[in-house]
């Protein structure tokens, strides 16, 4: 595990010295892309995300480099008339560090969706849990 997580940062995500980091937490490397070998998306992961719901109005967020994850839980929050709630975000990513920038894209993107839908079943009373596979943008 990585340290506690510290409050929604403002930033985008980017590590030291502007860049966004290479490896992610909890990727072993273990996925193999099912790609033709033609350079492909294909084979990007999942990210899974849990969020239980705090009566602080703070959102928290593990690991600390999950920026955009986090500002997209408090919209979420927000848009679903609980903008004085708040919670802890865990993200946790399967499968190779990206290699591009779209991949990275994607990474970012499906962190932002996955975010979005473990608040949305934590409203619900449900596990507050999402697993989504990254897709390439396009």
């Amino acid at each position: 595990m990585t340290t506690p997580g510290a409050p929604c940062p403002g930033g985008d995500g980017r590590g030291p010295g502007g860049r966004r980091p290479g490896g992610h937490p909890g990727s072993g490397g273990t996925a193999r892309g099912t790609g033709t070998g033609s350079g492909g998306d294909a084979g990007l992961g999942t990210v899974c995300a849990r969020f239980a719901l705090s009566e602080l109005p703070v959102v928290t967020v593990r690991p600390e480099r999950a920026g955009p994850a986090c500002a997209a839980a408090g919209r979420a929050l927000r848009a679903a008339g609980r903008g004085y709630l708040g919670g802890r975000l865990e993200l946790r990513t399967r499968g190779p560090a990206p290699r591009t920038a779209r991949q990275a894209a994607a990474l970012v993107a499906a962190e932002e969706r996955a975010a979005a839908l473990a608040v949305a079943s934590a409203l619900r009373g449900g596990p507050g849990t999402a697993r989504l596979r990254v897709r390439p943008r396009g």
